[in-house]
């Protein structure tokens, strides 16, 4: 009989679980489970999130390196009818603690290092906290400690009434103000993008995909969901392994991985120190790769490397998920023609908008993007007014309501209508894939005391995509110690959002509209970076 459509995202393993309950379903290292076991381990470990109670569209929270429960947990917590908020493992602990606070997480899936730095908290963080066996919870992290393998013994027997405009999860992203953004995503706008996207990038049932990117990051949608409806198997990669592009390189042979999906300076720093050339790349079928742009240079040597395999340049936002998409069949000569980002995908309306509003349909004309979907985001949690920024009334639609969401990025199309993206509207970047508003970085910095003001500056990086240098100036009286710096924004940063180098000045210079001179600085930085 054939299967309905799946109105909820934990729906797919479960479809894929009658399909085919003995298929591979998740691997890491040596340990894997089939459908039908993932299956059976989200519904008893769901039942006791129940019986702990967890209660319809809570937000539970997941602090731990990635591993097969992790993955358990995560398809638990939307089966248990609650909502998911994956934070990233490399966190510092203030960070994530926060995080925890402004989602009002309760219940914290925590492990390795993550719940480590916990242990290490004043304060209690959750009310309840699942960890493994090894782990001791002390008093100050939560009032309550609970085993995963508890779970584990629960009856799977249990009934949620859920629906496809359910919350599935909270994924934090850079804030302008200083303060992460918590981009709310049900199950239905999720899914209308996950159920075009699999058909469109062809994942099918015998697929090995590579789980390369954090859960909290956007690309782990189409890592999990989009392998999960097609019933193929997906490889978790470890952090610890992403800085050794050879391993991963090693890993993409022998697995062998046939759908790789990931930042480009992933797979740049592949094709520059994993020997990607050297290796036996004839299982791997596509290679998807989002968050910045491609450098030239690079992508041919993957093209040289795997020539065979299909490369799509994925363009999207964590708002809207990723909305285009291009097939990449020529690379330009000249390395500074941009690669296009190309089309809309299924479900999705691209609008072009002139500085005056008006639609851009010609080739050459530029205009900032908006994107019509029924997968675009809620908004953000607890955020009314950047919501209402950014979510708005779709503007050449005045007689009926219709939310779409603008993105900040201007585009342009070229000759043969495909988008061609030309970069932010505002100060957000691209680092190693993951979207980094400078303005965050600046108000962080701002608040160390020794600090007057602060400008982060971008330098353009082929491998990262961007280097930053923090410029500061020193607060009257003051005398600003870099070593203490770094470690103020060490505990509020991740890793990828802390500054290349910081360079202290007693005053930071003024365009003529009194603002800082923001164009004198990145000259600086590039200077800065180029002499060290």
């Amino acid at each position: 009989m054939k299967q309905a459509p799946a109105f909820l995202l934990d729906q797919l393993v479960a479809q894929a679980a009658q399909r085919t309950p003995g298929a591979p379903a998740v691997r890491i290292g040596k340990e894997r489970l089939n459908y039908r076991q993932l299956e059976e381990r989200v519904a008893r470990v769901a039942a006791g999130l129940v019986a702990a109670g967890v209660q319809p569209q809570e937000r539970v929270g997941i602090y731990q390196p990635k591993s097969l429960d992790t993955v358990v947990a995560l398809l638990a917590i939307l089966r248990a009818g609650a909502t998911y908020v994956p934070i990233d493992p490399q966190a510092p602990a203030k960070r994530a603690q926060a995080a925890m606070v402004h989602a009002g997480v309760r219940t914290l899936f925590s492990a390795g290092r993550p719940f480590k730095q916990l242990s290490a908290a004043t304060e209690p963080v959750v009310h309840t906290v699942i960890v493994p066996e090894d782990c001791t919870v002390p008093a100050h992290v939560a009032q309550c400690g609970l085993r995963f393998s508890t779970l584990l013994t629960n009856s799977p027997a249990v009934q949620i009434d859920r629906t496809g405009q359910d919350l599935a999860y909270l994924l934090y992203t850079s804030g302008s103000t200083g303060t992460p953004k918590g981009v709310a995503i049900s199950h239905a706008q999720s899914l209308a993008f996950v159920q075009p996207a699999t058909q469109v990038f062809d994942f099918h049932g015998d697929d090995v995909v590579a789980s390369h990117a954090p859960f909290n990051f956007d690309l782990s949608v189409i890592d999990l969901f989009c392998t999960f409806s097609a019933g193929a198997e997906v490889v978790l990669i470890p952090e610890t392994w992403l800085g050794f592009p050879a391993k991963v390189a090693d890993l993409i042979e022998k697995a062998p991985i046939t759908v790789w999906n990931s930042v480009p300076s992933a797979l740049v720093a592949m094709v520059q120190r994993g020997k990607l050339h050297e290796r036996d790349l004839h299982k791997l079928r596509t290679v998807l790769f989002a968050g910045e742009p491609f450098p030239l240079p690079a992508l041919r040597a993957l093209r040289a490397a795997a020539p065979e395999t299909r490369l799509i340049n994925v363009y999207g936002q964590t708002e809207a998920n990723s909305s285009t998409y291009h097939v990449v069949s020529e690379i330009p000569d000249d390395d500074s023609t941009p690669l296009p980002i190309g089309r809309a995908l299924p479900n999705y309306r691209v609008l072009l908008l002139s500085d005056e509003g008006e639609p851009v349909t010609e080739p050459g004309q530029d205009g900032q993007m908006y994107i019509v979907s029924p997968a675009v985001a809620c908004g953000y949690l607890a955020d009314d007014k950047r919501t209402a920024a950014a979510f708005v009334q779709h503007p050449l639609q005045t007689e009926r309501p219709q939310i779409v969401y603008r993105t900040g990025d201007r585009a342009r199309l070229d000759e043969q209508g495909r988008l061609v993206f030309l970069g932010r509207a505002d100060l957000a970047i691209k680092v190693r894939g993951f979207r980094v508003e400078l303005g965050e970085i600046e108000g962080i910095a701002r608040r160390e005391p020794t600090v007057q003001d602060a400008c982060a500056t971008p330098v353009p990086d082929a491998e990262m995509g961007h280097q930053i240098v923090l410029f500061v100036s020193t607060a009257p009286g003051e005398a600003i110690d870099e070593d203490s710096l770094r470690q103020h924004l060490a505990d509020a940063l991740p890793r990828y959002m802390r500054p290349e180098r910081i360079a202290c000045r007693a005053s930071l210079p003024q365009s003529s509209n009194g603002k800082i001179d923001r164009a004198g600085l990145k000259r600086e930085a590039q200077d800065i970076l180029q002499n060290n």
